[in-house]
């Protein structure tokens, strides 16, 4: 136990009021990061996105009667407006047989072998900017196939004031840049250097820039989509912070701390060394001279209590094996004391009260302002993640708009483009044709939602598409899309979202809690379990002051129609804040020396004073006269080496009692 109170000890001295900050925040520095591993994932959805929206829009194109390549590529642009170049190339030739909007780099295209394997790529143009193509395979006439190739940009978030952002591929050669540093050549340096990172994992990094000022770069590696395409992409993102947001910690209060500890860690073993200790290993040899026959010299009292108590038994036992007198007058014991109990119990509370005061001491700390740009990070992270919501609402209109489109309206042709396009869409649990009469004769996926469909026409009658929330109470909480496919909003197509997915986008490391909530304030989504249109957790919620932040919904008129926001709530405790910081390692500490203290004197309660006590029970009464009970020891160490010596000494008590029997047999007269 002493040495593990001087490991706890040094571990408090080393750890507790260390601070992580060096010249920057470490909480400045970590935001960064989380801002970046945001952003590279937004920057992976949206390129999956712009190649499965090819593929989408050639498979419902493919539902019809065949396309000249022109059709083919007139349809798709007025389909999808995201697209900057579109062309059609034979798959077997190469030849280009049309082409729509900027020119596709079909000479950077190297021979790939079978068009069905092809996959999105990227490619740079001669300017030096990105391209992504996407390819997909359609039906021509005359029973020919072309391959169908769309040209895209690298799209990046929107860049708040303050903020830069980078794309670097895998030699950290910067691809595409956006912000208001996005030119400072010693940034781009910077940020080049991140994009050279083999450790396939974010980070940071941090230079000074004059003064007064610092630039933190955090970065992290675009990773791959659902196909398993990876691009070997690294987002960086950029802010410059002042001087000043570094905190020192309070190495005083972990010397103190330690040197307490210490104090204690030697009371404990004195304690330890003269009540229990000491008189049992005096037992122990004591005992072990009695067994072995040395009945010469008197037992001396050992200690107090327990083994005061022994003690008198072994002196007792001594004096009957020489037959001397005074062997009752050796058991008429004092008032039962529990010495070593209570040396125990000291040695636990001054442990237990260390560990209690250590936590308290800090209770106070954390009442520190945060840094500004956690503040401003965690309103982005909160806008990001409103974003998210809001590209899976406008993805489910563009699908749905796309396949308006593309269909001829036949409902044979929109009963096949509904299981074509349901299956290509994970964020729909259900797709459905609804008729002027509100009923729903075509669908796919789970059966739809019951409810009075003919509201859901009221809602597309303008002929513009809409997003509905379809129930306001139950367990589980629905909404769709819904896209006329007439002008008059006689007929709709309705995409039901699975709610795991609205909530699936509110997950992100860090983030703290986030909420999904509707125009009632009424929680629809979250990153955690949670009840479906249940109200918002208040401020005192247990975890302490708090990171709230809350973003709208915001997008095209369809999207913004429900007025959704996006509520997020940190707790302060969890930012790598110098006092923060403390507290933990100071709970973590007396966690620590709490389980040493539970530990070492329950094993010594287990393995010391419980047979201890029995012994006080059996020792007396041998002394007493009770030479039938046989003694067995429990442990073999020196309590049990007692327990073995008594064993030896009731055998001879015994064995005299049986001789003087014996003879007082013999001497008797016969009748």
């Amino acid at each position: 136990m002493t040495v593990l109170l001087l490991a706890v000890s040094g571990i408090t001295a080393l750890t507790v009021g260390r601070s992580s900050d060096s010249t920057v925040s470490q909480a400045v520095v970590e935001s960064q990061q989380l801002m970046a591993a945001d952003a590279a994932g937004s920057l992976s959805s949206s390129l999956d996105q712009s190649s499965h929206h090819l593929r989408d829009a050639t498979a419902l194109l493919g539902l019809g009667a065949a396309h000249s390549p022109d059709s083919a590529l007139r349809r798709l642009s007025h389909s999808h407006g995201k697209w900057r170049g579109l062309a059609a190339v034979d798959p077997a030739s190469g030849r280009l047989l049309a082409a729509r909007g900027e020119n596709v780099p079909l000479n950077r295209l190297s021979q790939r072998g079978s068009a069905d394997a092809l996959q999105p790529r990227l490619v740079t143009l001669g300017s030096g900017q990105p391209r992504l193509l996407s390819f997909a395979l359609l039906d021509a006439v005359g029973g020919k196939r072309q391959l169908l190739i769309a040209s895209g940009s690298l799209r990046l978030p929107e860049q708040k004031k303050g903020r830069t952002t980078f794309v670097m591929d895998s030699d950290g050669r910067i691809l595409a840049a956006a912000g208001d540093q996005a030119d400072d050549p010693a940034l781009r340096k910077l940020a080049s250097q991140s994009g050279q990172a083999k450790s396939g994992a974010g980070g940071s990094r941090t230079e000074r820039r004059g003064s007064a000022h610092h630039d933190v770069v955090g970065y992290a590696p675009v990773p791959a989509g659902p196909d398993g395409q990876d691009f070997g992409l690294t987002l960086a993102t950029s802010i410059r912070v002042p001087e000043g947001t570094a905190v020192a910690g309070d190495r005083f209060l972990g010397l103190c701390a330690a040197a307490a500890l210490l104090a204690i860690c030697l009371a404990v073993t004195w304690v330890l060394w003269r009540w229990v200790q000491r008189p049992v290993l005096r037992l122990h040899l004591t005992a072990r001279r009695l067994a072995r026959g040395d009945l010469q010299r008197p037992v001396p009292a050992h200690g107090a209590g327990e083994a005061a108590r022994i003690s008198r038994s072994l002196e007792s036992l001594r004096l009957q094996l020489t037959g001397a007198s005074g062997c009752d007058d050796m058991l008429r014991a004092p008032t039962r004391r529990r010495t070593m109990r209570n040396a125990t119990l000291c040695c636990a509370a001054l442990v237990t009260a260390w560990s209690c005061a250590l936590p308290l001491i800090t209770l106070g700390e954390g009442r520190v302002p945060v840094p500004a740009p956690v503040v401003h990070d965690q309103q982005e992270r909160t806008a990001d993640a409103s974003d998210r919501v809001r590209r899976i609402l406008g993805e489910g209109v563009a699908g749905l708009s796309s396949m308006a489109r593309l269909t001829d309206g036949t409902p044979q042709q929109i009963g096949k483009a509904l299981d074509t396009a349901l299956h290509r869409h994970s964020t729909w649990r259900s797709l459905y044709l609804v008729d002027r009469d509100g009923q729903a004769p075509e669908y796919a996926g789970d059966a739809p939602y019951g409810m009075d469909r003919k509201p859901l026409l009221a809602k597309v009658k303008n002929g513009t598409p809409a997003i509905v929330q379809l129930n306001h109470d139950g367990k589980v909480p629905l909404s769709a899309a819904v896209v006329p496919l007439d002008a008059g909003g006689g007929q709709a197509l309705v995409a039901e979202f699975r709610p795991e997915a609205l909530s699936g986008v509110l997950t992100r490391p860090g983030i703290g809690r986030a909420w999904l909530v509707d125009a009632d304030s009424k929680v629809i989504g979250s990153n955690e379990s949670f009840f479906a249109f249940d109200s918002l957790p208040g401020e005192d919620s247990g975890d302490g002051p708090a990171l709230t932040a809350a973003a709208e919904v915001r997008g095209t008129h369809a999207v913004k129609g429900p007025g959704w926001r996006v509520v997020t709530r940190k707790p302060m405790s969890r930012l790598p804040l110098a006092s923060y910081e403390t507290r933990r390692q100071t709970e973590l500490a007396a966690l620590l020396a709490f389980s040493v203290a539970v530990l070492c004197l329950g094993w010594l309660h287990l393995t010391v004073l419980r047979p201890l006590q029995a012994l006080e029970r059996t020792a007396p009464a041998l002394a007493a006269g009770d030479t039938s009970t046989v003694l067995y020891p429990r442990h073999h160490d020196e309590v049990g080496s007692i327990v073995r010596s008594l064993e030896l000494i009731r055998q001879r008590v015994a064995a005299a009692k049986a001789d003087t029997g014996a003879s007082h047999v013999a001497a008797s007269p016969r009748s």
